[in-house]
C-alpha cells in the first residue's frame, strides 16, 4: 500500500511462499552437544507455536512428543524438519540418543507427566543446571544431562536438579502451552535457574572419572570379553526404598548421596552382596580419588614440559597448553 498522486493504491505483495518456499520464517541452529527435544522446543518457540502444539503439526502429537523423539527419531519427521529448516539430516539426527551406547546410563522416559514428587522417589527424564541455563544467551538442555551417572555441571561445579525447585515437578517443557523460554517450568511458571550448592570434589572426581570411560567406551576403545562398561554400570542395583534399582531408576538426590557414599569409601550402597556389576563400581570408586582426567593425564605423561626458562615475547605456546585449552573448549560444550 503506498499514497500516490491520485490516492492511495493497493499492490498484491508477493506471498511468503512464493518467496520463501516451505522454509519456516525463523531457523534456529542447534547448540553444541544440544538435545533434540530442546531443538524442537525452542524451534517452536521462535516461530510462535507454543511447544505443547509442535508435536500435532510435526505428527507426533502426545503427552511428552518430543521426549520421544529423543528416543526415536521417525523418517518422515526428519525429512519434514529438514525441508521446513535446511538443516542436513545428519545434523538433525545427530541431536538424538537413538542407537546410543550409552543408552543403559540414560535416564528413563515415563509416559506421562512426572507426579509431584516431595519425597523424590521416582527418576525424572531428565536433568539440568540451573547456572548453564541462567547465563545461556538462549536456554538449552545438553545430552549429557540425561546421563544418570551425571550429578554435577563439569562446567560450574555446581548440583544438577532433576525437578523445580518451586513446585517439585519433573520437567514437561513439551506441555507448555505459553511462548515463554526454558527456563521456565511447564507446570507452574517459575523460574527453574535457582542455584544449587557445589558438588564435593570426591563425587566431582568420580563421575569425571566415569565419564572419561563412557567416553573411550562410546570411541570404540571397549573393556575385554564379557559385558560393557555401560551394561555393568547400569545393571547394578542399589537400595531405593523398600526395593533395589538401578542407578538409572533413581532422583538426582539419590544419585548424589550414592557417589558420595562411593567415594567416601563406604560399601552401604552394596552391601554383602556380589557380582560383576558391583565390582565395576567399587573399581571405578576406589580409582577415583587419585583421578585427573584423561586429557590431562594423557598431557602430562606424552607431552612433558620442558624445564623452567625465562619468558620470551616471542615464544609460542607449548603443544601440552594448546592440547589442554583443546580439552577445555570440548569439556564446555559438553556433548556425550
Amino acid at each position: 500500500m503506498r499514497l500516490g498522486p491520485t490516492g492511495i493504491s493497493v499492490t498484491p505483495a508477493q506471498r511468503y511462499e512464493s518467496a520463501a518456499g516451505s522454509r519456516w520464517p525463523v531457523s534456529i541452529m542447534p547448540a553444541p552437544g544440544e538435545l533434540l527435544s530442546s531443538w524442537l522446543h525452542r524451534l517452536a518457540y521462535a516461530n510462535g507455536v507454543p511447544p505443547r502444539y509442535f508435536g500435532a503439526f510435526l505428527g507426533a502429537p502426545g503427552e511428552n512428543w518430543s521426549a520421544r523423539l529423543d528416543r526415536a527419531l521417525p523418517d518422515r519427521i526428519l525429512h519434514l524438519l529438514r525441508e521446513h529448516t535446511r538443516i542436513p539430516l545428519e545434523d538433525i539426527a545427530a541431536l538424538t540418543v537413538a542407537l546410543d551406547p550409552l543408552a543403559r546410563l540414560r535416564l528413563p522416559l515415563r509416559p506421562g507427566p512426572q507426579p509431584i514428587c516431595a519425597p523424590g522417589m521416582q527418576a525424572t527424564w531428565l536433568q539440568f543446571c540451573p547456572a548453564c541455563l541462567a547465563e545461556d544467551e538462549t536456554p538449552y538442555f545438553r545430552r549429557g544431562w540425561s546421563l544418570a551417572t551425571r550429578v554435577s555441571c563439569f562446567r560450574h561445579g555446581c548440583r544438577l536438579r532433576d525437578r523445580c525447585p518451586s513446585c517439585g515437578r519433573g520437567l514437561a517443557p513439551f506441555r507448555q502451552k505459553r511462548l515463554v523460554p526454558h527456563q521456565i517450568c511447564a507446570v507452574c511458571g517459575a523460574a527453574l535457574c535457582k542455584r544449587t550448592r557445589p558438588a564435593t570434589d570426591g563425587v566431582r572426581r568420580l563421575e569425571r572419572l566415569i565419564d572419561d570411560l563412557l567416553r573411550l567406551h562410546a570411541a570404540g576403545h571397549r573393556i575385554g570379553e564379557g559385558r560393557s562398561l555401560p551394561d555393568l554400570l547400569g545393571s547394578a542395583s542399589f537400595q531405593s526404598g523398600e526395593k533395589r534399582v538401578s542407578i538409572a531408576r533413581l532422583p538426582h538426590r539419590d544419585r548424589y548421596q550414592l557417589f558420595g557414599q562411593l567415594t567416601e569409601g563406604r560399601s552401604i550402597p552394596f552391601g554383602k552382596r556380589k557380582s560383576p556389576a558391583i565390582s565395576c563400581w567399587k573399581r571405578v570408586a576406589q580409582a577415583a580419588p587419585t583421578w585427573r582426567g584423561l586429557a590431562i593425564s594423557f598431557s602430562e605423561a606424552a607431552l612433558p614440559r620442558p624445564a623452567a626458562e625465562p619468558c620470551s615475547a616471542s615464544a609460542g605456546p607449548h603443544l601440552a597448553d594448546l592440547v589442554q585449552a583443546a580439552t577445555r573448549l570440548h569439556q564446555k560444550r559438553q556433548a556425550l
